[in-house]
């Protein structure tokens, strides 16, 4: 089974047993101390398996290097802390904050995997690059903040300063990504006569055809229409 499969199936078991949880709640009444943590937990593997399938498509074509699989792992781990956690009655002060960095940094892996799958005009390379940099500063911080605890107001200013220019990055850059390919369909083209011998976005040369306009990339599974503008 491949890690992308497995990730579905732990989801979408964890998913069915919430269903069931929140179903034998309206019929039996309010849950007791057990079943909250089997839910909790039900719900920590569902985030879990979220968080990491968002990363499978940037891992898939070879992206960011390390990047996407480190930040799996990190889901996984951070997760499997917080479950440990729950289990503890949330008593384990060194164990809350070690989940806490380690979900910093997977939900900041799993944010550069989403948005390095935007194409845009190298003119506005500038924009992908300074949310990766904002990311990856911002999570540092949080991290540190959760283990050194910083006294005054001036750390959480600094944060909130980062946390509004991430927010601007990443509403343009849908934006941009979308104005690049309309750009890209409103210019006159010529279907290419043969077959393309590389993929536009890994290099490889395993390249097959679907239906003869939309070619697919063994290597990345990446499908492309290759034209000729005019």
């Amino acid at each position: 089974m491949s890690p992308r499969k497995l990730a579905l199936t732990v989801f979408f078991t964890s998913v069915i047993i919430n269903a069931a949880l929140g179903i034998f709640a309206l019929f039996a009444g309010d849950f007791d101390e057990l079943q909250g943590k089997i839910l909790l937990t039900s719900l920590s593997v569902s985030a879990a398996s979220v968080l990491s399938l968002a990363m499978f498509p940037a891992k898939e074509r070879g992206l960011l290097g390390p990047v996407p699989t480190v930040g799996v792992a990190l889901s996984v781990l951070g997760f499997g802390l917080l479950v440990g956690l729950v289990w503890t009655e949330f008593r384990e002060e060194t164990l809350g904050r070690l989940s806490g960095s380690v979900l910093t940094f997977a939900v900041s892996a799993g944010y550069a995997s989403l948005i390095t799958l935007a194409v845009v005009q190298p003119k506005f390379f500038n924009v992908v690059r300074s949310a990766y940099v904002l990311v990856s500063v911002l999570s540092v911080l949080i991290a540190g903040s959760i283990w050194l605890e910083p006294g005054g107001d001036f750390m959480l200013r600094v944060m909130g300063v980062l946390s509004i220019l991430l927010a601007a990055a990443t509403v343009s850059i849908p934006v941009l990504h979308r104005l690049n390919r309309d750009a890209f369909s409103s210019a006159g083209r010529i279907p290419v006569a043969r077959q393309p011998e590389r993929c536009v976005r890994c290099g490889a040369t395993e390249i097959s055809t679907i239906d003869g306009n939309t070619y697919s990339c063994g290597a990345c599974q990446t499908r492309f229409h290759a034209e000729i503008l005019l």
